[in-house]
């Protein structure tokens, strides 16, 4: 309602709409509350869905201040796990052909159809 709308002068009416008023306030908000949560769960299921998400392709590097790339595994693969990081199919290929080893167990350089 705007300040030109049509209220009515006695207090009961009064006091009827802002009762009205009032629960309807509290039924949005209850609504409201009900959403947020809703998006919330959605927010943290993605997020832990992309968290267990594997790569497709990693190149383990080595340790210390300047990592090199060591070799190239399929997602999938374990070996060099803690040294592993995501890379896209374009620069898995990239770095196989530029010399970086494919891992002997998983053989990347199989199944992107470089050996």
């Amino acid at each position: 309602m705007n300040e030109n709308s049509p209220l009515p002068d006695d207090s009961d009416r009064l006091r009827v709409i802002a009762t009205y008023l009032q629960l309807e306030l509290a039924r949005v908000q209850r609504r409201l509350a009900t959403a947020e949560q809703r998006e919330r769960e959605q927010q943290v299921a993605r997020q832990a869905t992309a968290r267990s998400a594997k790569p497709a392709w990693t190149v383990q590097v080595t340790l210390g201040a300047d990592p090199r790339p060591i070799a190239i595994h399929h997602g999938e693969c374990t070996v060099g796990r803690r040294r592993a990081r995501p890379i896209t199919r374009r620069d898995a290929i990239d770095a196989l052909t530029a010399g970086v080893e494919a891992c002997g167990l998983c053989r990347p350089d199989r199944e992107l159809q470089l050996d």
